[in-house]
């Protein structure tokens, strides 16, 4: 048997995980999360071509107990996912889950092979794909014993993925790990390099864990803000140019400048598409409200950016 996992796939489970557990979050306040996914069975493989962001972890420091519990809104998510995926062409299903150890273990616990049991038993070739982002960050594991070093690894994506031996013994039933191919990828060093060098960076700067619009509206201003303050300085300048007597240099000065803006201009592009590729991480239940509002906000860059040219003509021809 081998799983299948694209790399959308792939970047999804990360996102989703490095969100909410993080450098810049306190590793006491790290949360796990939990998802779904869908595809298909090719004889005994998992072809696994969607990956869906559900729920995370609450918080709470006073409970005994995690509170890890799907909501009913996250079950009807689940039903919903279920029944889209199956009007595909060729049609498809849930074929597993996912959830993160954040800064623990890659293992099964009992909590998890409940909910295991309850894949495997409607879909005996069903998967549970268990994430540490703190594994694939340091590339290490933690040790089997309290007290014993970490075991070192190597080119490791940070998960394993696990099957129940025997769905019959219920929740006594022991596991075993599953193979698994990422693609999109030319070596697991590519990928631990892509993740750790950039990939999870940029998720840690640039996706929130909360006020996820606010955020983002907030970057789009500062960044519209400082587009103004370039075009407003580089008239200033011009027209002291001017009136020093120095107008021959205000070709070159203009085309100094025009790069300025149009370099400040291809690195909001860029936070930008980081920006869409993270709306398609959100949990599921989270687009529906957050998704308008960003797509609001991104457009009024695209305003701003669109009347840019016609701002520097209107530049050279005054100058």
């Amino acid at each position: 048997m081998v799983v299948i996992i694209p790399k959308k796939v792939y970047l999804s489970v990360v996102a989703a995980a490095v969100r909410y557990a993080n450098t810049r979050i306190p590793k006491g306040d790290w949360l796990e999360v939990s998802g779904i996914f869908t595809g298909r069975n090719e004889g005994d493989d998992v072809i696994v071509t969607e990956a869906y962001n559900i729920m995370h972890q609450k918080l709470d420091k006073d409970a005994v107990i995690d509170q890890y519990k799907w909501s009913d809104e996250d079950y009807e998510a689940l039903y919903v996912i279920d029944d889209e995926a199956f009007s595909r062409d060729p049609p498809e299903f849930v074929v597993g889950w996912y959830h993160s150890h954040p800064g623990f273990k890659v293992m099964m616990s009992h909590i998890d092979i409940r909910t295991t049991l309850s894949y495997q038993t409607n879909n005996p070739l069903a998967i549970s794909l268990v994430f540490n982002p703190e594994r694939l960050m340091r590339q290490v594991e933690k040790a089997n014993k309290k007290g014993d070093p970490d075991i070192q690894l190597k080119n490791d994506p940070g998960f394993k993925i696990f099957r129940l031996d025997d769905v019959n013994q219920g929740i006594e039933a022991s596991y075993h790990t599953a193979e698994y191919k990422i693609e999109g990828f030319d070596s697991l060093e590519q990928v631990v390099a892509e993740m750790t060098k950039k990939f999870m960076v940029e998720v840690t700067n640039t996706f929130p864990k909360e006020k996820v619009a606010k955020t983002y509206e907030k970057l789009i201003d500062d960044r519209i803000t400082a587009l103004d303050g370039l075009l407003l300085g580089t008239e200033e300048y011009l027209t002291t140019l001017t009136h020093r007597g120095e107008k021959a240099r205000i070709p070159e000065v203009l085309e100094n400048q025009s790069q300025d803006i149009r370099k400040s201009v291809a690195e909001t592009f860029v936070k930008i598409e980081n920006i869409k590729l993270f709306l398609g991480f959100l949990e599921y239940k989270e687009k529906k409200s957050i998704v308008p509002q960003v797509e609001a906000v991104l457009k009024k860059w695209d305003d701003v950016v669109s009347g840019l040219d016609k701002k520097l003509k209107q530049l050279k021809k005054k100058f």
